[in-house]
């Protein structure tokens, strides 16, 4: 017959951290599906990122992020750099982290862009000029935008005001 907790008229029992961890990367898989669906839907009609070209997945090989998530303070990598060297299923980042070497997976939402000196080069990695590198010219930090030179692409030689969130130094 009917065994178990529900049985015995007892509540269910609290779910453990991993299971809670494991229904939220479940929930957000389903919540990333749904808009690679809409956005899959809408690139036919030519663009779903709008115009603005904005995606949620910003992670590219070759740049340079720093690690914000906490967790993973007691290894040291806290708010450490290191550049992204594979790139798992659009959202993780396999790092190799520049101090030590070491190669960690990391979700881009504990992941942070780092801005480069002026000159420095730099990837966009979100918006309407995504892909294209570029040379930072100037930081304008009231606004949280650099002046970036566009280096490649169809925009070559243009300057254009980005997030800082939108672009990210090249390793």
């Amino acid at each position: 017959g009917p065994s178990g907790r529900a049985a015995a008229g007892l509540p269910p029992k609290p779910r453990s951290k991993v299971e809670e961890l494991m229904q939220r990367e479940l929930e957000a898989k389903a919540k990333r599906a749904k808009m690679d669906a809409e956005a899959a839907a809408g690139d036919r009609s030519g663009g779903a990122a709008g115009p603005s070209g904005r995606l949620d997945h910003w992670l590219h090989v070759g740049i340079v992020v720093k690690v914000m998530s906490k967790e993973l303070q007691k290894h040291g990598y806290y708010k450490q750099k290191g550049v992204v060297e594979k790139v798992v299923d659009r959202y993780v980042g396999e790092i190799c982290m520049l101090e030590g070497g070491d190669v960690i997976r990391v979700d881009q939402a504990q992941l942070e862009t780092v801005i480069p000196s002026p000159g420095g080069n730099v990837l966009v990695v979100n918006g309407r000029y995504r892909g294209s590198r570029g040379a930072l010219v100037s930081i304008e930090t009231d606004k949280y935008q650099a002046q970036v030179r566009l280096t490649d692409g169809p925009h070559k030689g243009r300057e254009v005001s980005l997030d800082y969130e939108d672009i990210c130094k090249l390793a």
